[in-house]
C-alpha cells in the first residue's frame, strides 16, 4: 500500500567471498562476460538487508559457479563457498539461510555435497546453475541425483549461467542470453519426462524464470506433439514452481509472473551481492504499488514479499489456485500497436520452386508441403477478416544447399511471388527472399526485386545465434536497405521445433538485440519498418531491458548511460523501448517436430 514498508524474505541474495574471486581470477576468469567483480563482504549484505527491510536472506554464487578445471578441484571449491555460506549463518543467527553448490555433471560428488551440505551444514536447498560445461538439467546422467532431492523434498534454486562460446557477448548476456538459458534448461528438465518422475522437488526459478511465463502457451504447442499431456502435467507441477523477482520490475513483466500459476507462487528475490541498490529500491517499488497498479490487496503484496517464501521453506505444498481468477493486469503497460487487417507473416511455395527444388535434389524431402493456391488464400482471408497478405518463403531446408543452387531457386522464387502480386496487388503483396550468406548476390538480387519485380519488401532469413558476438549481417546488405525504406522481415531460417533448443527460434528478437547494442539500429534500420517473425509473444516482456542495450552500445557504454537515465527516468521517453513496442511483430501458430512442415493457409496473428 501507498507508503507501507513491507518486512521481505530474499530468495535470490549472492555472496562473492574474496576467496572465490581470487581463485577464479587464478584461472584467468578477471571478470564476468566484461563485469567487474563487485566488492561485496558479508557486512555490506547485512547493511543492504537493513536499507531494504529484508530479514532473512538465503545466499547463494552467482555464475559462473564452482565447477571449474577437474572434479576435484571443483569439489574443493563447492565445500568452501557451502561452508562458507554456513558460516554466515551461524555468525547472523536467524538472519540468512542458503543453498549449496554443487559438482555437477560429476553426479557422484554431487551427491556426497548433497548429503554435507543439507545433513551436516542445515542448507536450505540445493543451488544450480543452468548449464554447467555446457551440460542442461535435462540430462540422462543426472537421474539419481534427483531422485535423491525428490525423496527429500528438497528445494533446488536455479540461476542462469554462462555460455562458453558467448563469454564475449558483454551486456548481451545479462540483459537477454543469460535469462533464456534459465528458460532453455527448465524446457530441457521438462522434455526429459523428469518433472514427471521427480513431482516432490520444490523449484525457485530465478529472475522469474527468464522467459518462461510468456513463452509458456509457445512452450506448450511445441511440446503437445511429443507429450499429448503436457500441459496438465506442466499444470500440476507449477504448485512446485515459485518465480523470483530479480530483475522482474517492468510493467510488461510484473503481471506475467502473477499469471504464470497465481501471485502465491512469486517470491521475493533481490540480487543483492551483484545487484546496485538503485536496481533493487525500484524493484522494491514496483511490487509496492501493486495495488495501484494491478489491484493487488496489502496480503498478496505482503505475500510475495515474505509469506509466500516462509510457506515455500515450512513443510507444506503450496496450492496453485484452481478456479477461475481475474487476470491481473498492469494499469502502467502500454498496449500493443494494432496493424489493422494486414496479414505480415504468410508463407507460399509455388509450384515451380518445389520443380526447381527437386530438379536440383531429388532427394529433397517435400513432405507435407503444399503448392501456393490461391483460392484458398483468397478464402481464407474473407473468412478471417484481413484485407491484405504479404507471402514470404519459409523452407528450411533449402538453406542447407547453399551456392549458385540457392541462387537459383530464389531467383525462381521471387519471380514466381511476383506473378502472384501482380495478378491482385491490393490482396496480395510479397517479399523478396535473398541470401544474407552471399552479400554480393543478395544487393543485386535486391535491386532485382524491388526495382524490377516491384515487390513490397525484402525477407532476411536469419542465423545470428550461429554468428560471433560482433557480427549482425554484412555491412553492405545492411547499408543497401537503409536507403530503400521498405518493409523487412526477420524470419528465422529455421524456426521449427522447440524455442530455445531450437537457438534459432527466437531470432528475430536477437537480431534486434543486437542491432540495439552494435549500434546498427540507428545506423541502419531507424527509418525501416521492421516485422518481427517467430518471437514466441515475449518482446513486450523484453523491451524495458532491451532499451538499456539502445543507449548502452558497445562502443559508448559510458556516455549512454547519463541518456538512457535522462530519457527513461526524467523525460520518460525510452527510446529503444519506444521502437520495440510500436515494431510489427508476429505471435505464430507454429508445426512441430513430429509434424511435416506444411506450407498452407493459417492465421499468425500480427500484433505490436
Amino acid at each position: 500500500m501507498k507508503g507501507k514498508t513491507y518486512q521481505k524474505w530474499d530468495v535470490h541474495h549472492h555472496v562473492v567471498p574474496d576467496f572465490y574471486v581470487n581463485e577464479l581470477k587464478n584461472l584467468g576468469i578477471a571478470d564476468v562476460s566484461k563485469i567487474k567483480w563487485p566488492q561485496w563482504s558479508p557486512e555490506y549484505s547485512v547493511k543492504m538487508m537493513e536499507m531494504f527491510h529484508i530479514e532473512k536472506a538465503f545466499l547463494s554464487i552467482s555464475s559462473p559457479g564452482i565447477f571449474f578445471k577437474d572434479g576435484a578441484y571443483s569439489q574443493k571449491l563447492s565445500r568452501r563457498c557451502n561452508e562458507y555460506i554456513a558460516q554466515m549463518a551461524q555468525d547472523y543467527p536467524g538472519k540468512f539461510g542458503g543453498f549449496a553448490s554443487t559438482t555437477l555433471p560429476d553426479v557422484s560428488a554431487a551427491l556426497k555435497e548433497l548429503e554435507y551440505a543439507l545433513d551436516t551444514l542445515k542448507l536450505d536447498g540445493v543451488g544450480l546453475m543452468s548449464n554447467v560445461d555446457g551440460k542442461y538439467l535435462g540430462d540422462k546422467a543426472y537421474r539419481e541425483f534427483y531422485a535423491e532431492l525428490d525423496r527429500r523434498g528438497a528445494i533446488i534454486y536455479l540461476h542462469p549461467n554462462g555460455r562458453a562460446r558467448q563469454e564475449d557477448h558483454r551486456l548481451l548476456n545479462p540483459l537477454y542470453l543469460w535469462q533464456n538459458d534459465t528458460t532453455r534448461t527448465v524446457i530441457d528438465f521438462i522434455k526429459s519426462g523428469y518433472h514427471r518422475d521427480y513431482p516432490h522437488i520444490r523449484w525457485i526459478f530465478s529472475h522469474g524464470g527468464g522467459i518462461l511465463p510468456p513463452l509458456y502457451k509457445t512452450l506448450i504447442r511445441s511440446l503437445q506433439g511429443e507429450h499429448s499431456h503436457i500441459e496438465a502435467e506442466l499444470a500440476r507441477w507449477k504448485s512446485q514452481l515459485f518465480l523470483d523477482t530479480a530483475s522482474k520490475a517492468f510493467d510488461e513483466q510484473i503481471p506475467q509472473l502473477l499469471n504464470f500459476s497465481d501471485e502465491r507462487h512469486v517470491v521475493f528475490g533481490s540480487d543483492l551481492g551483484w545487484a546496485n541498490k538503485m536496481a533493487v529500491a525500484t524493484l522494491v517499488k514496483s511490487y509496492s504499488a501493486l495495488d495501484s497498479k494491478s489491484g493487488l490487496s496489502e496480503a498478496q503484496i505482503e505475500d510475495i514479499f515474505i509469506g509466500n517464501a516462509r510457506r515455500l521453506f515450512g513443510p507444506d505444498m503450496v496450492a496453485v489456485e484452481q478456479t477461475e481468477r481475474p487476470v491481473v493486469i498492469s494499469s502502467q503497460s502500454r498496449p500493443a500497436r494494432a496493424v489493422g487487417n494486414v496479414e505480415y507473416h504468410y508463407h507460399c511455395v509455388p509450384q515451380k520452386v518445389i520443380d526447381t527444388v527437386q530438379a536440383i535434389d531429388p532427394s529433397f524431402d517435400f513432405a507435407g508441403v503444399s503448392a501456393w493456391d490461391e483460392r484458398q488464400t483468397l478464402e481464407w482471408m474473407r473468412q478471417n477478416g484481413y484485407d491484405k497478405v504479404m507471402v514470404s518463403l519459409d523452407l528450411p531446408q533449402v538453406w542447407q544447399l547453399g551456392g549458385y543452387d540457392l541462387v537459383r531457386i530464389l531467383r525462381v522464387y521471387n519471380e514466381e511471388v511476383a506473378k502472384v502480386r501482380q495478378k491482385d496487388a491490393q490482396q496480395l503483396g510479397a517479399f523478396g527472399a535473398v541470401d544474407v550468406q552471399q552479400p554480393l548476390y543478395a544487393l543485386s538480387e535486391i535491386d532485382y526485386c524491388l526495382n524490377e519485380l516491384k515487390l513490397d519488401g525484402i525477407c532476411l532469413s536469419i542465423d545470428i545465434s550461429a554468428t560471433p558476438f560482433e557480427k549482425l549481417l554484412d555491412e553492405r546488405i545492411m547499408a543497401k536497405l537503409s536507403t530503400l525504406h521498405v518493409p523487412v522481415l526477420i524470419h528465422p531460417v529455421d524456426s521449427t521445433g522447440i524455442p530455445l533448443l531450437n537457438e534459432n527460434y527466437l531470432d528475430a528478437i536477437y537480431f534486434v538485440a543486437k542491432a540495439f547494442y552494435l549500434g546498427a539500429y540507428k545506423k541502419y534500420f531507424s527509418q525501416s519498418q521492421l516485422i518481427l517473425t517467430h518471437t514466441g509473444g515475449v518482446l513486450p516482456y523484453l523491451a524495458q531491458p532491451l532499451n538499456i542495450l539502445f543507449y548502452l552500445t558497445v562502443k559508448h557504454p559510458m556516455s549512454g548511460g547519463s541518456r538512457y537515465l535522462w530519457d527513461s527516468m526524467v523525460m520518460h521517453d525510452p527510446k529503444g523501448y519506444n521502437i520495440l513496442m510500436n515494431t510489427i511483430v508476429d505471435e505464430e501458430e507454429q508445426t512441430w517436430p513430429d509434424q511435416p512442415i506444411i506450407m498452407k493457409a493459417r492465421k499468425e496473428k500480427s500484433s505490436q
